[in-house]
């Protein structure tokens, strides 16, 4: 497996313009590999993942707070599904296959 790249995207997350930095898909690596980060796009860039899953966004004092001291939030979690390909155990397991 080829070692990734990024992709950069300026998308509209909760109504904010955003950058978004998502690993590229290695065209050598594993369906299984390919598939989880594919749905770990999704899911960075502001849809939701085939298993349901969604970045939770920070509340609206936590945004206020960061914007009032001129910092900038840099990441919002999401949680796949147990089995979903994008989950960190699934796709770590797929990683140390390839």
């Amino acid at each position: 497996m080829s070692c990734p790249t990024h992709d950069l995207a300026v998308v509209e997350i909760g109504g904010v313009r955003t950058l978004v930095v998502s690993p590229s898909i290695p065209e050598d690596a594993p369906s299984a590999v390919r598939e989880g980060i594919a749905r770990r796009r999704i899911v960075n860039a502001g849809g939701t993942c085939p298993c349901g899953a969604r970045l939770r966004l920070p509340g609206r004092a936590d945004r206020r707070r960061a914007r009032r001291h001129g910092e900038v939030l840099r990441s919002a979690p999401a949680r796949h599904a147990d089995d979903c390909p994008a989950a960190d155990d699934v796709l770590a397991a797929a990683m140390r296959g390839a």
